[in-house]
């Protein structure tokens, strides 16, 4: 039993290590196997917001490139952003939405096809009957059915037969550049006459799509593509390619630093098995030293009494290891269960890793191998009698014991006796304390992170919506002025109580005379005296913060810049009708706590230098009184120049539920490793136990009450259990910050990670540390009651 139970310690360790460990391989020959089945395109052609071109004059464009030859296939398609109802009796669902028509979009896949829709569930829609599929993730998200019927912006009925992911959105990007955002955005596919006529642009595309033959150059075509489409008339065509894809880019992105995460803490759980496992078998071989000494005194070779000993260590490498294959697999399993659940792909290749379990193997065998050889080794080296002395003649190392034999303590010796025999066997104490400190400092870092996401989320969430909590977010399709028609028949309807106008633009930054890279922003333009929310800058007046620049203190730390700097803004500045990107230097004015770093806030009256002061392009509203935030988002869905509607408290809600996703990879490894704390306690305990069998039933035999026996082994488990909790939550909090500094700017660069551990985090590695060890004897006082005293202390020193 005991070489079974330490074997689970190493197979706990080498399981998580290889199930872990698997993920990066899986994730990335899934990715390539669901790109590749629906055909994402190479090369994409993007004509400007609000901007059309007759159809087939972007693919007569294409076929008349110098390199045409090198084009594979090329589809043309109409993109256009809207808003859905998809609301029923019990919740009301309205959020922007994305039309994506294309020739056949609807129809099975070919090899010609581009960008074609995975069928998730339900039935593909025939051509020409009007009907769409609708993005998956999102219908997962409310809870639609398979098949039924949803209303865009302008009243128009559209029926959708099942449910579908095409390639870009695998990984769900929103308007304001947020990932995981299906909660947002609903997209519909359809085919390319059908979505003409939904969105009223019949006869007329804004987007092309193109893969090309393999050992083309794609750089230069898209360079042939950019000129031939401009020499159109269009004006500014954007020319990106697959690796500028959203969904793509991320999908990629997140394997190598989410797997240097898994990494980090799986060798983190392996390395407190592996310690834990050289300490349990290290002191199983000591205690059967008498035996070997006897066995050398009856002139037995040293070498043969060292090959039973060491088998143990053997064993238990075995055990763990087949044992860690089962752990692995499991492991591994929820973590499949778990990314498609996050990530639906039409294709999931998770081929069992033998790579990845062979290092486990090694490194569950090494460690119980040389755990066992060592304390053999020292044994056979000494001279029999010496070997066989026990109890008060046995030779004891380190150097505590004398110093803490002066040691005046309060109390009867009993009460003394727990700390004393962790004093007088320090190197046995340290081991312990340190095999269980490393499952606690994994403990401690795995949900340190968990409290920093939600410490994080939290201070975004409040920031957003302080103020009226049911305040409306009006974006609108294109840039305008406030006397529009659309924002007038904002600001007349019934149902909004007061509103604000606005400009969202997207500008780089940099600082003076730096040659780093510029980081990108989203700057809100409002009006610091009227608005209905202006971000917080603490100590800072907010009339002094309306006079410059308002940055995210992630975006000022990674600018190099504080309070009172000058930065270098390049902004869109519209002059003559036509936008030209210029330069202007502005200075930062204050800092505010949204953790996103791209967020930054600017005066109307310094936005007069970008030459954009009288436009607007959102509006900020709350609902008038016997009104809610659903009646105002239905009172704007019909009209027209509007892009979405979004309560600002719906951030809130998103993030709460892609934490609860996320918590999910964690919890796997925080249960793993608690449970390897307890095991390692409860094995401690039990070698501890049989140590000092003889200990325990001197007391008993000179009438010591069992209780005071269990009690002062449970003081000194309880003793361990303290100084592991105490290096276990400080270690753990340095790996927290370690990890947070080394993966967090580039698995998150866009968002300030709050670094923070939690009260009950620090409740549970106590309870692991202490509780769990200090519990453990209960679960062996049969083997002390059980015990034969007389045999048990018949040794003839």
């Amino acid at each position: 039993m005991q070489i079974v139970s330490i074997g689970f310690v190493v197979a706990i360790g080498t399981g998580i290590y290889a199930g872990l460990g698997s993920t990066g391989h899986w994730r990335t020959r899934s990715n390539d196997a669901s790109f590749a089945a629906l055909h994402l395109h190479d090369l994409r052609v993007s004509l400007q917001l609000g901007t059309f071109a007759p159809e087939g004059s972007l693919r007569a464009a294409a076929a008349g490139i110098a390199h045409a030859s090198d084009l594979a296939a090329v589809a043309e398609r109409l993109v256009v952003d809207s808003q859905i109802d998809a609301s029923d009796a019990s919740d009301t669902v309205l959020v922007g939405a994305r039309l994506v028509a294309a020739a056949g979009l609807a129809t099975d896949n070919d090899s010609a096809a581009i960008d074609t829709v995975w069928l998730a569930r339900g039935d593909r829609p025939v051509v020409g009957e009007g009907a769409a599929l609708l993005e998956e993730k999102f219908a997962d998200y409310y809870g639609l059915a398979a098949a039924g019927t949803v209303v865009l912006a302008g009243s128009t009925r559209v029926r959708y037969t099942g449910l579908g992911i095409a390639p870009e959105d695998f990984s769900v990007t929103a308007q304001r550049g947020s990932v995981l955002a299906e909660a947002d955005l609903a997209t519909l596919y359809v085919d390319l006459h059908t979505g003409q006529r939904l969105t009223d642009h019949q006869g007329h595309v804004n987007d092309l799509v193109v893969t090309l033959r393999p050992g083309a150059d794609r750089e230069m075509i898209a360079d042939e593509l950019a000129a031939a489409i401009g020499a159109l008339g269009v004006v500014s065509p954007v020319v990106t390619t697959r690796d500028d894809t959203e969904a793509y880019r991320i999908l990629y992105d997140d394997i190598a630093t989410d797997q240097q995460m898994w990494n980090i803490l799986s060798a983190l759980v392996l390395g407190a098995a592996a310690l834990a496992a050289v300490n349990l078998i290290g002191r199983v071989v000591e205690a059967q030293r008498r035996d070997i000494g006897i066995g050398m005194a009856l002139g037995v070779p040293r070498w043969q009494l060292g090959i039973r000993p060491a088998l143990i260590g053997v064993e238990v490498g075995i055990v763990g290891t087949l044992a860690g294959i089962g752990v692995g697999v499991l492991v591994g399993s929820m973590m499949r269960g778990l990314l498609e659940s996050l990530l639906p792909l039409p294709v999931y290749e998770t081929p069992f890793q033998y790579g990845v379990y062979a290092r486990g193997a090694v490194i569950g065998l090494v460690p119980p191998l040389i755990a066992s050889i060592v304390p053999v080794w020292r044994a056979v080296r000494v001279e029999p009698a010496e070997a066989i002395r026990t109890g008060h003649l046995a030779p004891r190392g380190g150097r505590l014991g004398p110093w803490s034999a002066r040691l005046r303590l309060p109390g009867s010796s009993l009460v003394q006796m727990p700390l004393r025999n962790t004093l007088r066997t320090p190197r046995r104490t340290l081991l312990t304390a340190l095999g269980v400190g490393a499952a606690i400092t994994a403990l401690v870092a795995v949900m340190g992170l968990l409290d920093s996401f939600t410490a994080t989320i939290d201070r975004g969430v409040a920031e957003v919506t302080r103020g009226d909590p049911d305040r409306v977010a009006i974006t609108l399709t294109g840039l305008t002025s406030r006397a529009d028609p659309t924002v007038a028949a904002i600001a007349t309807s019934p149902v909004v109580g007061a509103w604000t106008a606005g400009l969202r633009v997207p500008v780089s930054a940099r600082a003076v005379d730096s040659t780093a890279e510029a980081l990108d922003l989203l700057v809100e333009v409002i009006d610091f005296d009227q608005a209905l929310w202006i971000p917080s800058t603490g100590r800072i007046d907010p009339a002094d913060a309306a006079t410059g620049l308002v940055l995210a203190q992630k975006a000022a730390d990674d600018l190099g810049v504080a309070v009172g700097d000058a930065v270098v803004v390049t902004h869109p500045r519209l002059s003559g009708g036509r936008y030209t990107m210029t330069d202007t230097v502005v200075t930062v004015s204050a800092l505010h706590p949204d953790p996103i770093r791209s967020l930054a806030y600017l005066d109307r009256r310094a936005a007069a230098a970008f030459g954009m002061g009288d436009l607007v392009n959102t509006v900020q509203t709350v609902p008038a009184a016997g009104y809610d935030r659903d009646d105002l988002q239905r009172a704007v869905f019909d009209l027209a120049g509007v892009s979405s509607a979004q309560p600002v408290a719906r951030l809130g809600e998103v993030f709460d539920d892609v934490l609860h996703r996320f918590t999910g990879f964690l919890a796997i490894t925080a249960g793993s490793v608690l449970a390897l704390g307890v095991l390692i306690g409860t094995n401690a305990t039990r070698i501890g136990i049989e140590e000092r069998r003889r200990e325990h039933a001197t007391m008993l035999a000179f009438g010591v009450p069992l209780r005071a026996v269990v009690a002062q082994v449970m003081a000194e488990a309880a003793i361990v259990g303290l100084a592991a909790t105490g290096v276990g939550v400080v270690a753990g909090y340095v790996l927290l910050g370690w990890i947070l500094d080394a993966l967090a700017q580039r698995t998150l660069p866009d968002i300030g990670v709050i670094m923070q551990v939690g009260g009950s985090t620090v409740w549970i590695a106590a309870a692991v540390g202490v509780a769990a060890l200090s519990i453990s004897p209960l679960l062996l006082v049969r083997r002390i009651t059980t015990m034969d005293l007389p045999d048990t202390l018949r040794l003839v020193e």
